[in-house]
């Protein structure tokens, strides 16, 4: 395991240092570390902060995407092939507590700041076909149409009432929420938490939000805790040990469409990672997912010998577990069917069928 975590940041220094892969985007949510990783202000395009973001991966330097939805986008050189068991890493910074009051040295928690991650197919961002990968708290905890917005702070001396914001989203019983409130500034970082490269008074994040995930172990706010959901949790970035490449690990299979059903793809080009969580830990200040690097394992020697493999939670939407027609005539072995027994002459590439009594991708 230490052998092929050495190999992966030599991979993942050497595809940055050779543009194996390039910041495409980098849309941050407002945070105490913006403007600073990386460096930005208001005369800088989004070119040069994609510049700088990826100046800071060539040399394993964080890039902080703030508080809940700032996201970064990274494009391949070459696309990711889905190949058996997980297919790329995402390297985060995250840390384990040597002394949690709670569970002392067996603890899962210190700094684990979940970042959701999607994965997209096409040529663009924005043309490209974007799907999430529905990590562990996927069909359990995760809200899936939280939506946020951000206003540009008018006075920066302020603390308390600093950056405004309002959002809305669903519970899991289907009852319509919303919250509003301010975003504060802390004392260790003076600079303004508005990403001034984007020179816009407002800013909108939508997507999925990930259960919070800190405890106040003190009780009185000077000891915040970030946990991970569980010590077999996976499909979030810098929700792990940094050290943990299993658990910073991905697989393409685990893609779904906006519904949750899974969808097949044999290769991705993009990557993004979006900060999932909306959350405050007094004077740590936000939760804010920070990456360190990405790399594609199958371009590590030997891995795809011995990949990385994780099972996933059950989907409830998986057409797999949907049970099988049973077809006995023998003129029907040359025929396809979908999974609720029609007949179909034309297939669709990605599409599952019923072919000689078994389930098939075509």
């Amino acid at each position: 395991m230490l052998l092929l975590f050495a190999a992966l940041l030599l991979c993942m220094t050497s595809q940055a240092q050779e543009l194996g892969y390039r910041v495409v985007e980098l849309h941050q949510a407002p945070g105490q570390f913006i403007n600073v990783l990386p460096d930005a202000d208001e005369e800088t395009t989004q070119k040069e902060v994609c510049m700088n973001a990826q100046m800071s991966l060539a040399q394993n330097s964080l890039v902080s995407l703030g508080t809940y939805g700032g996201y970064i986008t990274i494009k391949f050189d070459e696309p990711v092939k889905n190949l058996r068991g997980s297919d790329f890493l995402v390297l985060g910074n995250g840390f384990y507590a040597a002394s949690d009051p709670v569970y002392g040295s067996e603890t899962i928690g210190g700094s684990i700041e979940p970042g959701i991650v999607y994965v997209g197919v096409g040529d663009s961002p924005e043309s490209a076909q974007w799907y999430e990968l529905a990590g562990s708290e996927y069909f359990s905890s995760e809200i899936h149409d939280f939506s946020i917005t951000y206003y540009k702070p008018t006075d920066e001396n302020q603390s308390n009432n600093y950056i405004r914001w309002q959002c809305t989203w669903t519970d899991k019983d289907g009852t319509p929420r919303d919250s509003s409130g301010w975003h504060p500034k802390n004392s260790f970082h003076q600079q303004s938490y508005w990403p001034l490269y984007e020179n816009k008074d407002e800013l909108t994040f939508t997507g999925g939000r990930l259960p919070n995930n800190a405890i106040d172990q003190s009780g009185n706010g000077t000891y915040w805790v970030q946990y991970r959901y569980s010590a077999d949790s996976y499909g979030y970035a810098d929700a792990c040990s940094a050290k943990d490449s299993l658990g910073s690990s991905f697989d393409i299979d685990w893609a779904v469409d906006k519904q949750g059903f899974p969808v097949h793809l044999d290769h991705i080009d993009f990557v993004r990672v979006s900060t999932g969580i909306f959350q405050y830990c007094g004077w740590l200040g936000e939760t804010s997912t920070e990456v360190i690097g990405f790399a594609n394992l199958h371009l590590i020697p030997g891995y795809d010998a011995n990949p990385y493999v994780i099972t996933p939670r059950p989907n409830p939407n998986d057409p797999l577990s949907v049970s099988l027609p049973q077809h006995t005539s023998a003129n029907v072995q040359d025929k396809w069917f979908t999974l609720t027994g029609q007949c179909v002459e034309k297939l669709q590439r990605g599409k599952i069928y019923i072919h000689n009594g078994k389930k098939v991708v075509f």
